[in-house]
């Protein structure tokens, strides 16, 4: 059984009576709290618990119905089979009761659904702007595969956020030669606060489009030590190989202009 915390007393009728129906309810606090203490100090873990919190719930409730006197680690709060229900179970753990906390996920799901209908609608509105851009950029025999990319890209789970840090990167190795650039294009990278898949991705672009792709590869993947000497030879070897088509690219642009 639960212990009841709360009292419900008739409507009070005078002082007299007032006085009296307050001390009963003080002396039914004391009590229920000193039985609450009794059955908090013989309940027994119920240890190793995993799982969602609806789970606990009814295996505390079936405890409950066996007699049981036991309790659930949860989250850091102590769940107890014959003091708590799913109400307070829930107030513990995620300071709402049942309905109120689905209430709030359906409300905070709405908003991410809106928010992403929003966010793929305007990455599809970029898809022109983020070819052309790409564009003037890259080879123009790179171009229809560069098409194929950015509409992959506009409708992945970032919307286009890493087409926007290529581009960056491209242009800043585009427009600054050197070293300088480098420098330039890996702190462009590093400022946009990528997640390990993003950064992969933005690279990966890079390293395919922009015309200082390889170059740009080896100073962010071989100068480092994340990585042994074979990976760094399979690496290496994959540079080798886009110089080579890049190289293949210019000779093709070069004939044309003769």
């Amino acid at each position: 059984r639960l212990i009841g915390f709360f009292v419900d007393f008739p409507k009070v009728l005078d002082k007299t009576q007032g006085v009296g129906i307050m001390e009963v309810a003080k002396r039914r606090r004391i009590m229920n709290e000193i039985e609450k203490q009794e059955i908090m100090a013989k309940a027994e873990l119920y240890s190793g618990y995993m799982g969602h919190l609806d789970n606990a719930v009814k295996l505390l409730n079936d405890a409950r119905a066996e007699g049981r006197n036991i309790y659930i680690e949860f989250n850091g709060q102590k769940l107890y089979s014959l003091l708590d229900d799913e109400d307070s179970c829930y107030m513990k753990v995620v300071g709402t009761t049942k309905k109120e906390y689905e209430q709030e996920q359906q409300r905070l799901s709405e908003e991410w659904e809106k928010k992403e209908k929003e966010e793929n609608a305007k990455a599809q509105s970029k898809i022109p702007y983020w070819i052309e851009e790409g564009n003037k950029l890259i080879y123009p025999q790179m171009q229809q595969e560069w098409a194929r990319c950015v509409a992959i890209r506009a409708g992945d789970i970032y919307h286009g956020a890493e087409l926007d840090n290529a581009l960056e990167i491209m242009k800043a190795l585009d427009n600054i030669s050197g070293e300088e650039g480098l420098i330039e294009a890996k702190k462009i990278l590093d400022d946009a606060g990528h997640s390990g898949s993003s950064y992969g991705t933005t690279t990966r672009i890079i390293f395919t489009f922009s015309k200082r792709g390889p170059e740009f590869y080896r100073d962010i993947y071989l100068n480092n030590n994340l990585y042994d000497e074979d990976e760094k030879e399979i690496m290496e070897e994959k540079c080798k190989k886009k110089e080579e088509e890049n190289a293949m690219f210019e000779e093709e642009l070069e004939a044309e202009l003769e």
